[in-house]
């Protein structure tokens, strides 16, 4: 008896934990995080690109820290009716490019999409000839490098000439978060705590990479621009992201995180539109010999 009533006390534990921590996948602010950075700050950038390039010639888009290939298949699904392009995803860990395979296979199979091609390699050694790609992405991956300059170097030498990289990476000048680090200065980081109040180690684990490191390269736009500018990857244009990333205190005030997301459209043609980022999207261009 004492032990059925500790396996029913255990059940109800563990149905109150999902419905209170359990958050990421009901949050409104993660959705659009993810809606915005798959669709529009990657999806839309390289449908514009190939919708200027010429149809009759076969393109080669890659994305680099590519994982499962969650955010090469929205990219590819914005351009699929463009024809004579070719899909590769890069990534360190074998295990997450072997369900990307997976995953491909499967949507060749049921949907009819074209494949798209996984492969194991790395960022700073990439398996990819001189001058034989049209496309690059990388999206939240540079800030994992302890030194990414080389890696924007490997970038730089496989582009064709007039090629391009679509790279995103937090963004440090967040005027909201810079709002939210004085807050919590002001109250003895009390700020803090509420904002992630609700937050665990299973519900949203630590920032940290399975092959590599955490965040340990976060740079304001100027240090990227420049890093570019070295390797000859010039920024062509700057993408704004989306303002929330989203925390349980917005997951409570679904309000204000609903006001917040409808205003943002608005807020991409101001001109201070830059500050109100959680991550920079830089379009780079290799340049011409």
């Amino acid at each position: 008896m004492i032990e059925q009533r500790k396996g029913e006390q255990n059940k109800g534990e563990q149905k109150d934990w999902s419905q209170s921590e359990k958050f990421f996948s009901r949050s409104w602010t993660h959705i659009f995080y993810f809606w915005k950075l798959r669709q529009i700050m990657l999806g839309k950038t390289v449908h514009d690109i190939l919708a200027k390039s010429n149809q009759n010639q076969v393109k080669r888009v890659v994305d680099l820290g590519c994982g499962p290939g969650t955010n090469l298949f929205d990219v590819y699904d914005a351009s699929e009716h463009f024809t004579n392009v070719q899909w590769f995803g890069l990534d360190l860990n074998q295990r997450e490019a072997a369900e990307g395979a997976s995953r491909s296979a499967y949507r060749t199979k049921e949907r009819g999409k074209q494949a798209v091609h996984f492969m194991s390699g790395d960022i700073f050694k990439l398996p990819f000839a001189d001058n034989s790609i049209d496309i690059l992405i990388s999206s939240e991956v540079v800030e994992h490098l302890p030194d990414p300059v080389p890696a924007l170097a490997e970038m730089q030498r496989v582009l064709k000439p007039s090629g391009y990289a679509m790279v995103t990476t937090p963004n440090p000048r967040n005027l909201p978060e810079m709002v939210g680090y004085a807050l919590d200065k002001i109250t003895f980081g009390g700020f803090k705590k509420l904002y992630w109040k609700g937050q665990d180690e299973v519900s949203a684990p630590p920032l940290t990479a399975q092959v590599g490191f955490g965040h340990v390269s976060v740079h304001p736009f100027p240090v990227w621009r420049d890093w570019f500018e070295q390797v000859g990857l010039p920024v062509v244009k700057h993408v704004r992201g989306p303002m929330l990333f989203g925390s349980p205190f917005f997951d409570r005030h679904r309000f204000l995180s609903g006001m917040i997301i409808m205003l943002d459209p608005i807020m991409d043609r101001l001109p201070f539109r830059f500050a109100t980022t959680t991550n920079l999207g830089m379009l780079c261009q290799k340049k011409e010999r």
